[in-house]
């Protein structure tokens, strides 16, 4: 997995060929903070020749291609205690999530919007969910190497595979996603950080919270106490709801080991048995 552990900040001002001030600031990362300044420095020294040189430049990189800036909340060791075999995280809008080493998640959004789910409920047809589960059991059967268990989203579905490993980065990974209509945004993200990801707390707006103040990493006390009431707020108003639902389980195969102990974590912080509205 890839997931800093440290990051580090560094700015600067520089002038465009046309005479524009320009101030720039640029994120580094690493295991300490060391490597992470270093890196900062870096990518601070290239985005600022190139702002000499009049090149052009994104304004923000994209989703899923480097790492996630987000805070480290719990490191999970395999049974055996050799590795690590999850690690818990922050987002950027404040939900905890769940990056797997080797316990594959799809991500799947479903097309079209909310409202013409509930429109085709109020007349008796069948949601956007009930149309397409028969579509994704049929995909996930016809791979018919693994037992995948199927959760409903707000937006789709979430699939975990319980009774083997699989790479992030394995060709049959990247198929599997495209089978199943896996996110790009989402296929991309777990190949830039070579682990698999679940969201397992709601998410804010969901919960009629707005995301927290500020951004990771929060170093002076004002930061920290603004965040910390704002987290006080989060988990009081998410505590109605589910994260997502358990549906079914297709394949006969069980989890045990580093699986079984990943699926009864996630089970119990997404409260997917309860009878919740999903956030």
């Amino acid at each position: 997995m890839h997931i800093p552990r440290v990051w580090a900040k560094a700015s600067a001002t520089e002038r465009t060929p046309e005479g524009e001030s320009v101030p720039v600031s640029v994120w580094g990362w690493g295991d300490d903070e060391s490597s992470a300044q270093r890196g900062a420095a870096d990518r601070l020294t290239r985005v600022l020749e190139r702002l000499r040189k009049g090149e052009k430049f994104p304004d923000r990189y994209a989703y899923g291609h480097r790492p996630l800036r987000e805070e480290i909340l719990r490191s999970i060791p395999s049974e055996n205690g050799a590795d690590v075999t999850a690690v818990l995280t922050r987002n950027s809008y404040g939900a905890e999530v769940m990056n797997a080493a080797r316990l594959l998640f799809l991500d799947i959004d479903l097309p079209g919007r909310p409202w013409s789910s509930r429109v085709r409920r109020l007349f008796g047809g069948a949601s956007a969910h009930d149309e397409q589960l028969p579509k994704l059991r049929q995909a996930l059967q016809q791979y018919g190497m693994a037992t995948f268990r199927i959760y409903q989203t707000a937006s789709g579905f979430r699939v975990m595979a319980i009774d083997r490993a699989f790479d992030p980065a394995g060709f049959d990974v990247q198929q599997l996603m495209k089978t199943t209509g896996t996110d790009p945004a989402f296929s991309q993200l777990c190949l830039a950080q070579r682990s698999f990801r679940a969201r397992l707390t709601p998410k804010p707006w969901r919960a009629r919270m707005r995301p927290p103040p500020g951004e990771y990493p929060r170093h002076d006390a004002e930061s920290q106490r603004g965040f910390a009431d704002w987290l006080a707020k989060y988990e009081k108003a998410a505590s109605g709801f589910a994260t997502c639902r358990y549906l079914e389980t297709v394949g006969s195969g069980a989890a045990s080991g580093d699986a079984r102990i990943l699926q009864q974590l996630h089970d119990r912080a997404t409260r997917c048995d309860e009878p919740l509205p999903l956030a």
